[in-house]
């Protein structure tokens, strides 16, 4: 058997990253720059008012105090979105919005819960420097400055400073499209009845889902039968995509038919079996120069090893630099006794206590049981050579998408 870092090795190094589209703003989301973008203004284009209140020059209101406030007449209101014509001169001010431009002669912004209008005058209540509450033309950003290099995921700030920059699309690497496909004559679809000996195919949605997550886009194909003939058109139909994945028959039974299918096929397999546990029989190859997944046909295996293996490579292909699930370091609060020989993937729950962090198995760890993963904040990473961990012992954790967020 492949040890596990290995099989990871082979597959990174596998993948190649997908070329770029031009998509609109919106769509860039959770996507992977794939242009350098260069500011073509200053951000913010003027100074302006970061608060509602008074345009002021700083001298009139030098020594002013609750006891001695200075006496200021007003010439005018200016609302955001409006220049003024107007320049301020001695012993005068301007009220203004949050966003305004500066007007002439104004160098400091009082706010306004520091001053009391009366009539056409206001009364200021505290001295202020010069720039006090002015944002500065190009203070976050200047004209020419680089802004974003290609690499960098684009989350919700990225979009914000984009669109501040009036571009309205952007080039982005490709999503990666997933072609999934079930095998196995017992599987039926959701929706169907059920008969003695069928189950259903959830691991289709399983999948689809964590494809999703991870930012590909899944194509379903549905539920292969045990036929040599009709599973290969099938997986040959799956090799149109830019990556494949099956469900089942790639372990060694009879009725394993993925890896008989396979055979006479263009391309190649790179591994059948890897050192692991959940998931030993999980394959990965190259057909008709698609990467290629055979994951097992137990609902938490194929879970496990999508994550481990399929999901850095999708990221991988989507141009992301941070291809893994962050992890963490806990406390085992009970022992932990695995075989050796194997790394095993072990789900459990997180506690947060006394500011540590403690993993807690979520039950019964069966490959087939699919709860002890909808209940798991995360993965136990037991070593091959280290099958023990006694309570009170750290272990490495794998957040799943749960992570710390549900820890009270």
């Amino acid at each position: 058997m492949l040890p596990f870092e290995e099989a990871q090795k082979i597959v990174l190094e596998s993948i190649e990253v997908l070329g770029l589209e031009k998509v609109p703003l919106l769509s860039a989301l959770d996507r992977v720059l794939g242009e350098e973008v260069i500011s073509g203004l200053d951000i913010p284009p003027w100074d302006n008012s970061a608060v509602d209140g008074f345009a002021v020059r700083s001298a009139d209101v030098e020594g002013a105090s609750p006891d001695r406030p200075a006496l200021l007449r007003v010439i005018e209101d200016l609302p955001a979105g409006r220049v003024s014509a107007k320049t301020i001169r001695a012993k005068e001010a301007i009220r203004i919005m949050t966003g305004a431009p500066m007007p002439a002669g104004a160098d400091a912004v009082v706010m306004v819960e520091e001053t009391k209008a009366e009539g056409e005058s206001v009364r200021i209540f505290r001295a202020i420097k010069s720039g006090a509450n002015v944002r500065r033309r190009g203070e976050d950003l200047k004209s020419g400055s680089r802004v974003f290099s290609p690499g960098v995921a684009l989350g919700a700030a990225e979009i914000g400073v984009l669109a501040s920059l009036n571009k309205g699309s952007v080039f982005v690497h490709r999503r990666p499209q997933v072609a999934v496909l079930a095998t196995g004559d017992e599987l039926v679809e959701v929706g169907e009845p059920l008969k003695t000996g069928q189950i259903i195919s959830s691991n289709t949605y399983t999948l689809i889902s964590q494809i999703k997550q991870c930012g590909g886009v899944p194509i379903d194909l549905g539920i292969a039968r045990d036929d040599l003939p009709s599973l290969r058109r099938r997986l040959e139909e799956g090799a149109q995509a830019d990556l494949l994945i099956t469900s089942g028959g790639v372990s060694m039974g009879e009725y394993d038919l993925v890896k008989v299918a396979l055979e006479g096929m263009a391309g190649e397999v790179k591994f059948w079996r890897v050192a692991i546990r959940p998931g030993m029989p999980t394959a990965f190859g190259i057909l008709k120069g698609k990467p290629f997944f055979g994951l097992p046909g137990n609902p938490v295996s194929s879970m496990v090893c999508f994550e481990l293996f399929a999901r850095p490579a999708l990221r991988k292909m989507g141009g992301h630099s941070h291809l893994f699930r962050p992890s963490l370091e806990a406390v085992a609060k009970a022992e932990i006794r695995t075989k050796a020989g194997r790394r095993h993937f072990l789900r459990v729950r997180l506690e947060r206590k006394d500011g540590q962090i403690y993993a807690d198995l979520t039950g019964d760890q069966g490959s087939g049981i699919l709860t002890s993963v909808a209940h798991a904040h995360g993965l136990a990473v037991i070593p091959e050579d280290a099958p023990l961990i006694k309570a009170g012992e750290k272990v490495k954790v794998l957040l799943l998408d749960k992570g710390l967020n549900s820890l009270e």
